[in-house]
């Protein structure tokens, strides 16, 4: 009986103490480009919705800036928003750098996943590309260019006796986590959608024969308002 209740403390403290060993966020986290370090050319990430939650996992860092280890400079610009998932950096996955250039003691992290978001402009026309997101800071909400359902517009140069249609579909992700689903397509292009009036004005590019389109390539040219 002694040796089974060993072997029970035994396994309670390697699962709880590997719990505690994990130093990453489960959740998907609002980040924000600061800055980039010269040195390394990786980008210097902010949490302005989730500082506290970042302290508590992975540890405090000066002015709650944390940089990352595998998010490289070309990629990003400097107040681009992401929603992130990450971890602490293992000593393992630091960079050799040079040291041309000031240097930061901010505390390593290594981005698990992330998505690009642009910030919302209401009433103008935006152009948002196949599974990027707009944000809006007012609501913290995402609107996402979520797919291409079909693509079916007569080609430039051929001869057509339908000229076909192009419909999309954009996903909004409220602050709880939620998300719901909207379709739209240039031949009826407007749509109320949540607390959301959207005009879809064109799917760029416009397909040309011999041309196949990737996903990769699209943009959803939109107008956005409130309700």
């Amino acid at each position: 009986m002694k040796k089974l209740s060993a072997i029970g403390f035994f396994l309670l403290f390697m699962f709880f103490g590997c719990e505690k060993q994990q130093d990453n966020t489960n959740d998907q986290l609002t980040a924000e480009i600061v800055g980039f370090d010269m040195n390394c050319s990786t980008c210097i990430l902010s949490f302005p919705d989730d500082s506290l939650l970042v302290k508590n996992e992975i540890g405090g860092s000066p002015y709650n800036y944390y940089q990352t280890v595998n998010l490289v400079k070309g990629d990003f610009e400097i107040g681009q928003i992401l929603k992130v998932r990450v971890r602490k950096a293992k000593d393992t996955e630091l960079n050799a750098c040079i040291t041309m250039y000031p240097s930061y003691n901010y505390e390593n992290v290594y981005v698990l996943e992330y998505e690009k978001y642009n910030d919302l402009r209401l009433n103008d026309t935006i152009d948002v590309k196949y599974g990027d997101c707009l944000y809006d800071s007012e609501t913290r909400s995402y609107i996402c260019f979520d797919t291409v359902i079909t693509d079916s517009r007569c080609p430039k140069g051929a001869e057509c006796v339908w000229e076909g249609n192009a419909a999309i579909r954009l996903k909004l992700e409220n602050p709880d986590n939620s998300q719901s689903f909207a379709d739209l397509n240039e031949k009826s292009s407007d749509l109320i959608f949540n607390s959301y009036y959207i005009s879809f004005l064109q799917l760029l590019p416009y397909p040309t024969i011999g041309n196949q389109i990737k996903p990769e390539d699209y943009v959803a040219r939109l107008i956005i308002n409130r309700k």
